[in-house]
């Protein structure tokens, strides 16, 4: 009994530690499956994101590297006519039209031969009427014979099978205009290529039941094979050279001017049949060139940063390589006002052209002018010294403002782009300003290279030395010494001048004083002070003694003229004594030495 009891008990712990364990293990799975079903949830997400971002990149990329196509241009080109060259210029001008003009293939519709019936032309021209959309432009391109009967104001279209004396399958080009109003006029742009056999070219000029807005070239039968509007289109729309007005779009009238000033012997001989323009034709548009970004400045040469990055100097003509999106500009040139910064918004649309273009504002010295009361300032010169400024002085009017620029217009060059660069940037300059004869004014200034300069000046009355020194300054050397004559007129009493205007003064007073007998003291006055400024004492003592020879005695210049070759004979006088006192001394010596010897001999 004690023993079955224990296998219970022993049993029954069994059961228990089995039923704990169990119950561990089944928290520990559920835990696991949890665990597994957040990183599940988890990963489940990250995925679904990361295929978003990579949706939203790669549409992104597809979106700014979209190929650019003209979707609203329409080409019908009808060859009744099949020869070979014909043939071989129509298949180069689609290809141009693709490449060039980005139409896409099914935009071009071309029929020859067989297909060019007045019917076939019409099934095609419904055709395209359905699927063109509103905004789009369809140009039909005819190639082949046409007629104008001698009675008749109808051009008609010769189609396949008719002849000039067979009219009755023709296309007359009042029905043809009812095909295109039926599509909307507006909407059509018509060249015709026409060659014929009628002996009148002149009647074609006589025309009112074309459509309106197209090219006509009626050329002689016999030029059928030279093919020369095709070959003249290519060579015309195949360059930028026909988008006369640079906005990347060549309408049927930019053609024919291209066609008709181009004077190779191929126009020559186009122009010798007929060429026209029919109605208006500013907006009908022929081909649309690639996008284009121009940037231009005047004057040129300004340095561009577009979006942050320099790239060049204007005129800058950007058409590779553009993408969609907002493109920011700036432009600096030295020596001209940095303007506001422009944007643009580039579609990357066959056709379209962005111009971005600034006049640039020159830096400029500007001020104004004050005087004493009783100063006039109405007439005051103003100048920059060793500039084009200081030969053309600006005289003040009466607000007494001046203002000069540091770039200016070149009139008398033929290009109204030509500047003429009159200050240089980062460069000190001395302004100044004169009224009558004293009274004058100066600042000095560095002119920075993208900010205008202000001084305000003020006169104040100069001595006629000072006069004399800033004109010598200025290298006005003439000025300069007529200055310093009208102050010795008034005082000899002059302050130092330079070293290099003190020996130009005396050069020229020393030559006129040893040529000339001047009457005027105060000249050989002022000679000799200059040779004392030099130091040039043996001059000195030459003009001195003629100041004190030509005054009298007791003139303040006789004494002053005394008391200087006192002064520089100072040294010779002191000479004479010496050797007066050495004579003396030999003299008394040699007496000593005499006595004693006499007295030696009485001994």
């Amino acid at each position: 009994m004690a023993n079955r009891n224990s296998v219970r008990s022993t049993f029954g712990l069994h059961t228990l530690t089995s039923k704990c364990k169990t119950e561990k293990e089944t928290e520990f799975f559920r835990c696991l499956r949890f665990t597994s079903y957040v990183v599940r949830h988890i990963m489940k997400q990250i995925s679904v994101f990361l295929v978003f971002f990579i949706v939203v990149s790669l549409i992104m990329a597809s979106s700014l590297n979209a190929q650019v196509v003209d979707a609203t241009t329409w080409w019908l080109i009808v060859n009744p006519d099949v020869d070979t060259r014909s043939r071989s210029n129509l298949d180069s001008l689609v290809n141009l039209l693709k490449e060039r003009g980005k139409i896409p293939s099914n935009h071009i519709r071309r029929i020859e031969g067989s297909e060019c019936t007045r019917e076939g032309i019409k099934v095609v021209l419904d055709d395209l009427g359905t699927k063109m959309r509103q905004g789009d432009h369809l140009i039909f391109y005819f190639r082949g014979f046409v007629t104008k009967p001698g009675r008749s104001t109808s051009i008609f279209f010769l189609t396949y099978g008719t002849t000039s004396e067979n009219l009755e399958e023709a296309l007359e080009d009042r029905q043809l205009r009812g095909w295109f109003r039926e599509l909307s006029p507006n909407k059509v742009t018509i060249i015709l290529d026409g060659y014929t056999r009628d002996g009148n070219l002149m009647s074609y000029y006589g025309n009112r039941r074309m459509p309106a807005g197209g090219l006509i070239s009626i050329q002689r039968a016999a030029l059928s094979t030279e093919d020369l509007l095709a070959q003249a289109l290519l060579g015309t729309i195949g360059t930028d050279q026909a988008d006369l007005d640079d906005n990347r779009q060549i309408s049927i009238e930019e053609l024919h001017i291209h066609l008709t000033s181009n004077w190779d012997e191929r126009t020559f001989r186009l122009t010798k049949g007929v060429m026209l323009l029919l109605g208006r034709v500013q907006e009908k548009i022929v081909l649309k060139l690639s996008p284009m970004l121009k940037i231009v400045t005047v004057p040129d040469g300004a340095s561009v940063v577009l979006n942050g990055q320099e790239i060049g100097v204007t005129p800058q003509t950007l058409i590779d390589k553009l993408q969609r999106g907002t493109y920011s500009v700036e432009v600096r040139k030295l020596g001209y006002l940095i303007p506001p910064a422009r944007s643009g918004e580039i579609g990357l649309v066959q056709g379209e052209s962005i111009n971005l273009s600034w006049d640039l504002e020159s830096v400029i010295v500007q001020g104004s002018v004050k005087a004493p009361d009783g100063i006039p300032l109405e007439g005051t010169a103003v100048w920059i010294d060793g500039t084009a400024y200081e030969q053309n002085p600006l005289y003040l009017k009466a607000d007494a403002q001046y203002q000069f620029f540091a770039n200016v217009a070149n009139t008398t060059s033929q290009s109204d782009k030509s500047y003429e660069k009159m200050l240089e940037p980062d460069k000190m300059y001395t302004l100044r300003a004169q009224s009558e004869a004293l009274y004058h004014a100066e600042a000095s200034f560095t002119l920075t290279p993208h900010e205008s300069v202000e001084r305000n000046l003020t006169l104040s009355k100069k001595t006629w030395f000072e006069v004399a020194q800033m004109q010598f300054d200025r290298k006005a050397y003439e000025a300069a010494i007529a200055a310093f004559q009208n102050g010795i007129e008034e005082t000899i009493e002059f302050p130092p001048m330079s070293p290099e205007f003190t020996k130009l003064l005396f050069d020229s007073f020393s030559e006129v004083v040893d040529k000339v007998n001047v009457q005027n003291i105060a000249y050989v006055v002022a000679t000799a002070k200059l040779a004392d400024r030099l130091n040039l004492q043996e001059a000195s003592k030459i003009y001195w003694e003629r100041v004190r020879l030509q005054t009298e005695k007791g003139s303040s210049f006789h004494e002053l003229a005394t008391d200087r070759l006192r002064e520089l004979n100072w040294g010779r006088r002191l000479i004479n004594i010496s050797v007066l006192v050495l004579f003396i001394v030999v003299l008394i010596s040699g007496g000593y030495a005499i006595r004693r010897a006499l007295l030696r001999a009485k001994m």
